[in-house]
């Protein structure tokens, strides 16, 4: 007989992490379905519905109602039974418009139910369990009036046989007397498909002093099955409710789950629905002694050789399951290495099935390893919502095998979560989020335990910590993540701060050039630093007699904090400084892409001379420090200009020109957790090397909200409404000397302009780079939701795909931005639209909006303009004439150059009409105007329809 082992709530968690199947009924609420065999089940063959919100509901009680809807769907199934109606009121109290009235009355007529000696049913009552059993035993074929369903006990006679079927299987906690939930009633019946229906013998019924007594011929008889569905369910000549009911369904009982568990799949209709584990036979979550197994299993006679299984691979040493063995399943060889032992330890949930039939014994052992998510994926209308994880090493060097590109279908998670999750055949299993607790740690016992504040935390088989355990520091504070089973997974540091981190650029005892210990940094956001150190570090850092560059050996990235007194600590860090090959196209860091190839793209090569490892990955978190310079000089690097990019979807694109690059790229990088980059240091030769920012990093100012000049006892700086990142941001400040690609510029924008790669100083933009896939264009029109026309209405129109993520913005002639979507787009040959392109697609739009009813003359009607006239060319000015102006009226004006029938346009202006006439006289500053008049070409300016041709 089967022994279970009753555990914990613990168990319970863990339970929920490895209970998984392939090829299941998805809901929302899966985490919290205890039965998940039977609800995916039931809910694929019809009998119990999901909602329409896509969650189950499993805790929510059965009413009366819903429990003969059920009936009706596992005798009729689920579309003869939806046609069921009731020509008459079954009861009182269920009028024939009632949703559940056919069921009550089919279910009344062939005696499954009965209703209150009131004449009700109430049909919105919850149902005991015990009702439930009733109705499941009623439908399996079992006679109320024989077998004692009736009078004041007859719930003990209804519980005995239920229980002596198997129809409270997989429920140890079963009390008749409770409400029934809606997955209680999917595992019961779940439970009666698999239950072999009953019959009998001849039946009368005969009046006795006014009381109708039934008399059977004999007791209830399990009703053979001699058609083609016997063994669709068990293979033993008797009918089960489903192979007489559903024969569309299947299921095969000797098969194995992924983990090697011996397990169930049940198939509908030729579909998979789903593979599941059995229930073990006993339960573990720690190592434990083969002995104990045997012990705990009941058994009598020993198994010499039952196969284990780790994660499921099978270990190449079988288990001798006998009375007393001491040998735990930790010490088995799961190679046929001498050192290679199975993998099993706290945390670990190790299960025993027993074949009572042949006494064979099959071990289960499934780790549980902790991930960071490394990224989540929107449902898109050809795929599911899905994330991707960055294993967090164990301090035992133990992995789980999972790869970079391993897909986990799910939603819920957000990225850089802590998370659980279980592995095998090549997928991941299961993700359940890390439960934590923090504090400060007061003890350790290497490689067993931690304890934060009074509580003790043993540590996990997997056990990870943040920066090596090693790095663990009494009266520090610090998170624990916890396995399931309360185990420490995963410890790291609760003051993680970036702005500790730095590069150590330079180190200067106190007995040379400086009067006392210093050290010159570049810090996390791209800023030169010296500082006064707490002690002369010259002999702790070695090669640092001058200044280093980023990434030559012995660079160091260091932790930097601040003592009391003013003065600095810095600590070395394991810093890695590969030596990146010169060879094209070796090095590769794009924005949005996780992992960064360093030599070959990734790929080993004997003969680059390298630390570390081919390729690492960034994350949202990670930090690039970027370095960019010129020429060819053995200390141009020295004037590089540092800026700083925090995630990986932030973060520039870095690739190869194309031609034979002279310089290496330069880099040092720290990674807190094993293959996740915290913080990169980068110097680039932008001679040899193209460094673009990417397009996650865009910044759009509406010049119009554009302020005067502030100033105040640090800065002189414009304030604009802008969009940051695709979020709206008012009074944003921008250097009144601001630098674009490093060139002094008036902070002062006269038109709307977006930029990427924004550098702050003290919360101003002192740097902007320009955006290459950008532009601007007057006019627009919306062909559908997927699809804009750029330049409509001005003779240079075309058409572009808008991506399913793109950001769409609105500016008014106040400069205020809000929010829209593509189907806000109205079609303008005025509205000026400012645009960046990802991968040839849309990514952001910004719309400049003029509006009739905002530009109304005094006259209160809009004249249209009726001709540009006047247009003359003085370098840096052009005059022109808008003729049929309103005052106070905005105009834009588009300047364009054709050549060779090629239209170029070179920028967008804006002429207010004048006050007290039709007609608006303006000089525009364009600059310099090239000569085109030899090659055939014209300049021409557009505005309100009207065109005008000159020459420069």
């Amino acid at each position: 007989m089967k022994k279970f082992l009753s555990l914990v709530l613990a168990l319970v968690m863990t339970m929920s992490l490895v209970t998984v199947s392939a090829g299941a009924k998805d809901f929302s609420d899966d985490d919290s379905i205890t039965y998940q065999e039977a609800v995916d089940v039931i809910s694929e063959i019809g009998v119990v519905d999901g909602y329409t919100g896509g969650d189950f509901k499993p805790t929510d009680v059965l009413t009366r109602g819903a429990a003969a809807k059920i009936i009706c769907n596992l005798i009729l199934g689920p579309t003869t039974a939806s046609a069921l109606s009731a020509s008459s009121a079954p009861f009182k109290d269920v009028p024939v418009s009632n949703t559940f009235a056919g069921y009550i009355t089919y279910c009344a007529q062939e005696k499954i139910i009965n209703g209150y000696s009131d004449g009700t049913f109430r049909p919105t009552a919850t149902l005991s369990g015990n009702a439930f059993m009733k109705m499941l035993l009623g439908a399996l074929g079992y006679d109320s009036a024989v077998e004692g369903y009736t009078g004041p006990n007859w719930s003990v006679a209804v519980i005995k046989q239920a229980a002596g079927i198997g129809l409270d299987d997989g429920n140890d906690e079963f009390v008749g007397s409770k409400a029934v939930t809606r997955q209680e009633a999917a595992l019961y019946a779940f439970n009666m498909l698999q239950t072999t229906m009953v019959e009998y013998d001849a039946k009368t019924s005969v009046d006795i002093n006014g009381a109708t007594v039934t008399i059977a011929g004999d007791k209830a008889k399990e009703v053979e099955n001699t058609s083609r569905t016997d063994g669709y369910i068990d293979d033993d000549n008797k009918m089960q409710f489903a192979e007489r009911y559903f024969t569309d369904l299947r299921l095969t009982t000797d098969t194995t789950d992924d983990f090697g568990r011996p397990a169930n799949t049940w198939r509908f209709k030729g579909v998979e629905v789903g593979t599941f584990a059995k229930t073990a036979d006993a339960t573990y979550t720690a190592d434990v002694k083969l002995g104990q197994i045997y012990s705990d299993l009941g058994m009598s006679d020993k198994d010499e050789a039952a196969p284990v299984f780790v994660d499921g691979v099978e270990a190449d040493e079988a288990a001798k399951v006998s009375k007393g063995n001491d040998l735990k399943v930790s010490e088995l060889k799961f190679t046929n290495s001498p050192v290679a032992k199975c993998n099993v330890g706290n945390g670990t949930l190790v299960e025993a099935y027993l074949d009572e039939d042949t006494n064979d014994v099959t071990i289960v052992a499934i780790n549980t390893y902790v991930a960071e998510v490394n990224k989540v994926v929107a449902e898109t209308n050809s795929k599911d919502a899905y994330i991707t994880l960055s294993e967090l090493a164990a301090e035992n060097g133990a992995t789980s095998g999972l790869r970079a590109n391993d897909e986990f279908e799910t939603t819920g998670f957000e990225n850089d979560q802590i998370v659980l999750f279980t592995y095998a055949n090549n997928e991941i299993q299961s993700v359940k989020a890390a439960e934590s607790a923090e504090g400060t740690l007061t003890r350790k016992v290497s490689g067993k335990s931690i304890n934060l504040g009074e509580t003790k935390y043993d540590f996990s088989k997997m056990y990870s910590v943040d920066g090596g355990e090693s790095s663990l520091g009494i009266d520090s504070e610090y998170v624990v993540y916890l396995d399931a089973n309360g185990y420490a997974i995963y410890v790291e540091e609760t003051e993680y701060n970036i702005a500790d981190y730095a590069y150590l650029r330079a180190l200067q005892g106190s007995s040379v050039a400086f009067a006392s210990d210093k050290a010159a940094l570049i810090t996390y956001d791209g800023k030169m630093k010296t500082v006064d150190t707490k002690e002369d570090y010259t002999n702790d850092f070695a090669c640092y007699g001058s200044e280093l560059q980023i990434g030559k050996p012995k660079s160091e990235i260091v932790l930097v904090k601040e003592t009391s007194n003013g003065e600095y600590r810095l600590k070395d860090l394991d810093t890695k400084n590969p030596q990146i090959s010169t060879a094209v196209n070796s090095f590769q860091l794009r924005n949005g892409v996780a992992r960064i190839n360093l030599t070959n793209k990734g790929v080993t090569n004997a003969s680059d001379a390298k630390q570390g490892t081919d390729y690492i990955y960034a994350d949202s978190k990670t930090v690039f420090v970027v370095g960019t310079y010129t020429g060819s000089g053995a200390n141009d690097w020295q004037n590089a200009n540092y800026r700083a990019y925090t995630g990986i979807n932030n973060a520039p694109t870095i690739v190869d020109d194309g031609s034979v690059a002279s310089d290496a790229i330069n880099m040092s990088y720290y990674c807190r957790n094993n293959g996740v980059a915290t913080i990169v240091y980068l110097s680039v030769n932008e001679d040899d090397y193209k460094v673009t920012g990417g397009n996650n990093d865009v910044i759009f100012f509406a010049f119009e909200s554009g302020s005067k000049k502030i100033e105040d006892s640090d800065n002189e700086y414009y304030t604009y409404n802008a969009v940051v990142d695709g979020k709206i941001v008012e009074g944003v400040k921008v250097d009144a000397s601001v630098k674009i690609d490093n060139r002094t510029s008036n902070g002062s924008f006269s038109s709307n302009v977006v930029f990427t790669g924004a550098d702050y100083d003290d919360g101003v933009i002192t740097g902007l780079d320009k955006l290459g896939n950008s532009g601007t264009v007057t006019g627009i029109n919306k062909v559908n939701n997927e699809n804009v026309v750029l330049g409509y209405g001005n003779g240079s129109e075309s058409t572009y795909v808008v991506a399913d993520d793109a950001k769409i913005f609105f500016i008014d002639d106040d400069g205020t931005i809000t929010e829209g979507a593509v189907s806000n787009i109205r079609r303008s040959d005025e509205d000026v639209v400012t645009y960046v392109l990802e991968d040839g697609q849309i990514s952001y739009l910004f719309i400049q909006q003029y509006f009739e009813d905002n530009d109304q003359s005094s006259s209160g009607g809009r004249q249209e303009l009726t001709s540009i006239t006047g247009v003359t060319y003085s370098a840096p000015n052009l005059t022109l004439t808008l003729n049929g102006t309103n005052a106070g009226q905005n105009y834009k004006v588009t300047l364009k150059m054709i050549v060779a029938g090629v239209t170029t346009e070179l920028g967008t202006y804006t002429v207010t009409g004048a006050t007290g006439a039709t007609s608006t006289t303006a000089v525009l500053s364009v600059g310099t105007l090239a000569s085109i008049a030899a090659s055939g070409g014209i300049y021409m300016v557009s505005c309100g329809g009207q065109n005008a041709t000159f020459t420069a």
